[in-house]
């Protein structure tokens, strides 16, 4: 019984190395590889992988700008880094639908909408509330600085319309920027404040082990005594 518990502590600890490992080399690639790593994640993210921009910038700008303090150097930083790779990757990737949408038109999206979470009901909608809008340009803008319309709508729309790609690249470009940075600056304030807190954490972590470990020690004292009984 004894190895048994030894034994799963000894997995545990490995797992636990070869899982902390993994997460720092993680952690030193995106350190290492920022603003080609936000730019392709978001590139990814616009044609076929279900994982959101802002997940993508809060994990990068958690990871490189906690502890820098609030300052005009670090907020350029982050915008050189994070907020133009980002809304780069997201105008780059945002045009593959809007191509088909431009080349294909309804039946491309009509076909693909099992797969693209779209419909071309939603599609149509988008277009009711750029139409109700005087100001078409205005509109795209605001709904790529807030997440209210899905990207890939919006995307498909623009493609079916026929919508200027000048303007298209435009608006797209900096109404994601302004969105982008939103979702930096709540990332690098948050991470400044999990700074501040992670020795309380940290000792809560520690205070956590020490009581498994001590169960363990317990139980196996218990059987212990317990065998000593039974040969008695």
């Amino acid at each position: 019984m004894d190895e048994i518990f030894i034994g799963i502590i000894l997995k545990f600890n490995l797992g636990g190395s070869m899982l902390s490992t993994l997460i720092n080399s993680a952690e030193s690639f995106i350190i290492s590889n920022v603003s080609l790593a936000v730019f392709l994640g978001c590139i990814l993210e616009q044609i076929i992988v279900p994982i959101p921009a802002s997940l993508i910038v809060l994990t990068s700008t958690f990871l490189v700008m906690q502890g820098a303090s609030f300052s005009l150097m670090n907020l350029g930083i982050l915008i050189v880094k994070i907020v133009i790779p980002a809304s780069l990757g997201i105008t780059v990737g945002s045009l593959v639908y809007y191509v088909l949408a431009y080349k294909l038109g309804t039946p491309f999206i009509d076909r693909t909408s099992r797969y693209l979470g779209v419909s071309v009901e939603d599609v149509e909608k988008v277009g009711e509330h750029i139409n109700e809008s005087r100001y078409d340009d205005i509109f795209i803008f605001i709904a790529r600085c807030l997440p209210i319309i899905p990207a890939i709508a919006i995307n498909l729309f623009c493609g079916l319309i026929k919508y200027d790609i000048k303007k298209y690249l435009i608006t797209t470009f900096f109404g994601s920027a302004v969105q982008i940075l939103g979702w930096g600056l709540l990332a690098w304030f948050s991470g400044n404040i999990y700074r501040a807190l992670e020795a309380k954490i940290s000792f809560l972590g520690n205070v956590v082990l020490v009581i498994i470990v001590l169960a363990v020690i317990g139980i196996i004292i218990y059987n212990r005594r317990q065998s000593k009984k039974e040969n008695n």
